[in-house]
Formats: structure tokens, C-alpha cells, sequence
């Protein structure tokens, strides 16, 4: 087996374990008393755009109301994982590959670049970041700007989180990986 062949199997295992992840979020969703109606009719629904992301994988992007998009995470037919933005940006860490949806519907996504909290980093657009371990599967981030303020704070807890900040794109994972692109 080649290097790259090691490498794209050891990707797709950790996109698997990500499939599995967004489906009980799904179930979650579904069984939380939020509006299943609507939700399986978008699910039906067909994308309004699709657009190519960096592992070789599409974004399938659905709108499903004032400020509430989806997307899909499309590779062969197979659907690898599922994020909403509903009047908040949603940020998710694919195995290294890192993706921010808008709740206009903007979806940037990038490889790499992440670093692994506890600990304070710099990031893209000269953002500094702080980054805490709240729990297990539970970290936080505070985006401080140049004169120190925070920016924003994104709060990872079993779920991973994603910001825009000025034209700057985080995302935090649920195991205190950061990481941003311009």
C-alpha cells in the first residue's frame, strides 16, 4: 500500500467516524422537539449550490429559511457529514479539513493549519486565540483582536464551532483543535 493510499484510508475512517457523529446529531435534532416537518422537507429539498471542497469532496448547500442554511458534505453519493447555520455560523473539523457555514450561506473551508489547545495562538488576519479545556469534548476559545478585546468566543462542547470574524474564518473542534484561513 502506498503512502497516499495509507493516508486517503486513514482520511476516509476519520470521515466515517464524522458521518457518525453528524447522524446523532440528526437524531438529536429530530427527537429534540425542534420542527421535524420542516426539517425532512428541506432534507427532500434539492441544494440551491454545490461547491468543491479542498479533500476532493462537495458541499451540497440547502437554504432552509430567513438566516438557516444546511450543508451536506458529499463524497461518491455518500453523505459524510451535516451542519446547520441558523442565525449563527457553524464551523466543523473534518478530519484537518476545516469548514465555516454563514447563516447567509457562505461556506469558505481550507486544510490545515490547526493548532491543539490548551494554549494561546496566532492566527490568520492577526487574530490571537485562547483556548481552554472546559470538559471532556468541551473546549473554548476567546478571538482577541490587536488592541486585546474579545472578538468573539466559540464554544466547543461535543460539537464543533465555527465563527467568521472580519473576513477571518475559525473553526474549533469538539478535541481543542483551532485553526483559521482568510
Amino acid at each position: 500500500m502506498t503512502v497516499n493510499r495509507v493516508r486517503r484510508t486513514a482520511r476516509s475512517a476519520g470521515l466515517l467516524a464524522v458521518v457518525a457523529a453528524a447522524a446523532l446529531s440528526l437524531t438529536a435534532f429530530h427527537s429534540g422537539g425542534g420542527d421535524a416537518g420542516a426539517a425532512t422537507a428541506a432534507t427532500a429539498a434539492s441544494p440551491v449550490r454545490t461547491q468543491p471542497l479542498p479533500d476532493g469532496s462537495k458541499a451540497e448547500i440547502y437554504k432552509l429559511g430567513a438566516r438557516h442554511y444546511r450543508l451536506k458534505m458529499v463524497h461518491r453519493g455518500d453523505v459524510l457529514a451535516t451542519m446547520e447555520a441558523n442565525r449563527h455560523d457553524a464551523g466543523l473539523d473534518a478530519n484537518d479539513m476545516f469548514i465555516v457555514l454563514t447563516p447567509d450561506g457562505r461556506v469558505q473551508s481550507w486544510m490545515g493549519g490547526g493548532h491543539e489547545g490548551p494554549g494561546t495562538f496566532r492566527l490568520m488576519g492577526g487574530w490571537t486565540a485562547k483556548v481552554t479545556k472546559a470538559g471532556e469534548g468541551h473546549y473554548r476559545a476567546r478571538i482577541l483582536g490587536d488592541a486585546g478585546g474579545v472578538s468573539a468566543t466559540l464554544d466547543a462542547n461535543e460539537h464543533d464551532a465555527g465563527v467568521e470574524v472580519d473576513r477571518v474564518y475559525v473553526v474549533l473542534s469538539a478535541g481543542g483543535v483551532i485553526s483559521a484561513h482568510t
